[in-house]
């Protein structure tokens, strides 16, 4: 069986991972921020890293020049993550905020990551604003969905060991483009970010499993398993493959062990239409086993009348 959850990963902020870098957009007002076209661009597509010796997060760490504050005038800011992004889709940054055209989630899952964008900062004269480091307030968003596995026995089978092989999420989308949709009418942020054209079923799967893992009646996470990031997308796939997950294991009884494999279509029965952007999906894959037992019965004697009767 499989039951599943998701939890909104954008509800509880967290500070942004330290070893990763971001990329920054900055256009320049000589007042507040009036529409997007009516601003100068002032930093374009600027990688930023952490430094560690002033706890800060600047451009010169990344390797590039370090920016400075204009004396007057505001700065309105955007950003996306993680900045290798745009070795996989062709980033820019726009009146209705950030576009990635043609995303590729890569096939190899130990290679996913999570694709990030933030809201403006709007009309910043200096670098305060953030809630964990002295910086511009940038408030990331993900544009991605996450899924995540959990397992569990249904009962503890005396003398059977459940062990997974692999579980995988096959015939999931990998390419489509990535709109912030933006209103630029004013500097209010008013979003229905959204992703289109979802296409190139990855049949083969993404693999979450890198270690056999035995199973209890304990839910437990997987032991070190890849971490798998996916397009947002329907998962019945009109004229094609509805996603599934495709999960082998192996029941040893001591006498013998022997491989089983379940194809589940998670589109069907799971309450479960849609990853949508920004939700991590939790599957917990509870794996039963029917006792065997036994009908005995005694085929009834046929008899043999023995003719003719023996005289004594």
């Amino acid at each position: 069986g499989i039951t599943r959850s998701s939890n909104f990963a954008g509800e509880i902020s967290t500070p942004y991972p330290q070893a990763e870098h971001f990329s920054v957009y900055a256009l320049y007002f000589g007042g507040n921020y009036t529409a997007f076209a009516d601003g100068t661009l002032y930093m374009n597509n600027a990688e930023t890293a952490y430094n560690a010796s002033g706890s800060t997060w600047d451009t010169e760490t990344a390797g590039g020049k370090a920016y400075y504050w204009p004396n007057n005038g505001t700065l309105t800011f955007g950003a996306y993550s993680p900045s290798g992004a745009a070795q996989d889709c062709t980033v820019a940054w726009g009146a209705n905020g950030f576009t990635f055209t043609d995303f590729n989630v890569n096939t190899n899952p130990a290679l996913h990551y999570d694709l990030m964008f933030s809201e403006r900062s709007y009309n910043r004269t200096s670098s305060t604003g953030g809630t964990t480091y002295n910086g511009v307030d940038i408030n990331f968003k993900h544009a991605l969905s996450s899924v995540i596995y959990k397992v569990k026995a249904s009962d503890e089978y005396d003398g059977h060991t459940i062990t997974v092989l692999s579980i995988k999420l096959v015939n999931a989308y990998q390419t489509g483009t990535f709109n912030q949709n933006l209103s630029d009418a004013d500097a209010a942020v008013t979003e229905s970010a959204a992703w289109s054209g979802q296409s190139d079923e990855n049949t083969a799967g993404y693999e979450a499993v890198t270690e056999k893992q035995a199973v209890s009646s304990t839910v437990a996470g997987l032991t070190n398993p890849n971490p798998i990031i996916v397009l947002p997308q329907q998962l019945a796939h009109a004229g094609a493959n509805n996603v599934s997950l495709d999960v082998t294991y192996t029941i040893n009884n001591g006498t013998a062990e022997v491989e089983q494999n379940s194809t589940i279509d998670i589109s069907d029965g799971y309450g479960l239409t849609e990853f949508e952007m920004g939700k991590r999906y939790i599957f917990t894959l509870q794996f039963g086993l029917d006792k065997i037992t036994f009908s005995p019965e005694v085929e009834d004697w046929i008899d043999q009348t023995v003719t003719p009767d023996i005289e004594l």
